[in-house]
């Protein structure tokens, strides 16, 4: 848990000089990074846990031209609150904001919102109110056991840490307040202060990195393992279904019995009827039979029956062998899989579906970007390039965008889940490529429509690229500043 108080001591492990400038800004997925000289400020501005480290990261140039070489006048925080202020010459300012799912990078003229990477915010920067609650740096010790037990509000920390403390015991209570000190991390805690269990590190930086980027991988390891237990689970069950109906017993000596029996009684069968009762070898049978066959034909019809069954039982004794077998092979699995860490060799139980896995395709006839979601926005190049795009390449519940009243390309959002409309912050991604790629390119507020490629259709009567949208919806975005994708 990303917490002010340690954003406060990470802070402090900037190596900070004079006249020191941004060389570039850089983006990769939802990771945005500022580099200047030694010092690299990574903001992960992932939903569920947004953070800062000073990890390097390989991505493109973001609004590199705007800020590339502007000279950084102070770095700060917001008191002891998850904001950090980067304010520069000529006016610019570079605000993170680390609340979570709200998470924002924003790129500010003064006071006026330039760009905000997840769309959140617009119009005029206003920053949030400095929290009220316990001053943590300067409360008394036993202030802060008071508070921490009565779950009251402190600056620098948020509600869900303070009760993960207040969980962990008095021992841990008593040792956050001494606040030595000497970065943990224990269970969902990262404390800048020494904790009576849990992992040491030198540097703040590291413990956060090894808290977010750890929990990551256990989280997946966590998903992976459920994954294969289920698959592992299914496997079983099923082999077990398969081996229990192999093993129920059937006679099949019955059909040469009834074989034999009409052989043996053939001048007694009154063939005018459909099946007959006779007693053969002390056993009353109920045989079958087909009128517009002779008694010979009739009797080796169940002789062929016989030897079919005879070779089924015969292969389903090798399939029992085989299953017999799979199931070992897969109880020793489940069994392994409860003592160790290594997952590679039960891939074949987590592997994706082919559509998941295999990337698609694109043309390279259109532009194509990716939001921070990870959704594939596609921009088209000329008037035949948009055609083919919105009406050949697109699927119906993807999201087609174009500027509101004035020429610009098609552009489409590739849309993961049918069933599922893509989040707001990624329409305003897409939109930003659709007002960058028009006549309004020049704009501070471009209204850009959208909506589902099943709402949009062209005419005869209307020239190539032009097309009628039902169902339309607005959104407004600045594609002043460069996107540096673009």
């Amino acid at each position: 848990m990303f917490t002010g108080i340690v954003l406060h001591y990470l802070l402090k492990e900037l190596d900070l000089k004079d006249k020191i400038k941004i060389d570039d800004i850089l983006r990769s997925g939802n990771e945005v990074s500022i580099v200047s000289g030694r010092n690299i400020l990574t903001a992960n501005l992932n939903r569920q846990s947004a953070y800062l480290s000073f990890k390097k990261i390989k991505g493109q140039g973001y609004f590199s031209s705007v800020f590339k070489g502007k000279k950084i006048l102070k770095i700060e925080q917001l008191g002891l609150d998850r904001i950090l202020m980067i304010n520069l010459e000529e006016n610019l300012r570079i605000v993170f904001e680390l609340f979570g799912r709200r998470s924002d990078c924003l790129f500010l003229q003064g006071e006026e919102i330039q760009s905000s990477l997840k769309g959140f915010k617009k119009g005029t920067y206003k920053l949030p109110s400095v929290p009220t609650g316990l001053d943590l740096l300067g409360a008394h010790e036993s202030e802060l056991i008071d508070a921490i037990i009565a779950e009251e509000k402190i600056n620098g920390l948020a509600v869900g840490f303070i009760k993960s403390l207040r969980l962990k015991g008095i021992e841990f209570v008593n040792s956050f307040s001494m606040r030595k000190f000497g970065p943990t991390v224990f269970d969902d805690i990262l404390s800048p202060y020494i904790l009576p269990e849990g992992k040491k590190f030198q540097s703040m930086n590291e413990a956060i990195i090894y808290c977010f980027e750890e929990k990551n991988r256990e989280e997946e390891k966590k998903r992976l393992r459920e994954i294969i237990e289920t698959g592992l689970e299914k496997k079983i069950l099923k082999n077990e279904e398969i081996l229990r109906q192999l093993n129920e017993s059937k006679d099949i000596s019955i059909y040469k019995q009834k074989g034999d029996a009409l052989l043996t009684y053939q001048g007694d069968i009154d063939f005018s009827k459909n099946n007959v009762v006779v007693n053969y070898l002390d056993r009353k049978l109920e045989i079958e039979i087909d009128s517009s066959l002779s008694v010979m034909e009739n009797a080796q019809a169940y002789f062929e029956l016989f030897k079919k069954e005879k070779r089924k039982a015969k292969s389903d004794e090798q399939r029992k062998r085989k299953i017999v077998k799979e199931l070992n092979v897969l109880m020793k699995k489940r069994e392994k899989l409860t003592t160790t860490d290594d997952l590679t060799e039960f891939k074949e139980f987590y592997k994706k579906k082919k559509e998941e896995t295999e990337e698609e395709v694109i043309p390279s006839k259109f532009r194509v970007f990716t939001t921070n979601n990870g959704y594939k926005v596609l921009v088209g190049k000329s008037a035949e390039v948009n055609h083919e795009l919105t009406f050949s390449f697109a699927r119906p519940y993807d999201i087609f965008l174009h500027v509101k009243n004035a020429p610009g390309s098609h552009t489409i959002l590739r849309v993961k889940d049918k069933n599922k409309f893509p989040p707001i912050e990624d329409i305003h991604e897409a939109a930003f490529y659709a007002a960058r790629f028009s006549k309004l390119k020049h704009s501070k507020s471009v209204p850009v429509s959208y909506a589902q490629k099943r709402y949009i259709r062209g005419s005869k009567n209307l020239s190539k690229g032009t097309v009628i949208m039902e169902r339309e919806k607005v959104v407004y975005v600045n594609p002043v500043i460069k996107h540096g994708s673009v």
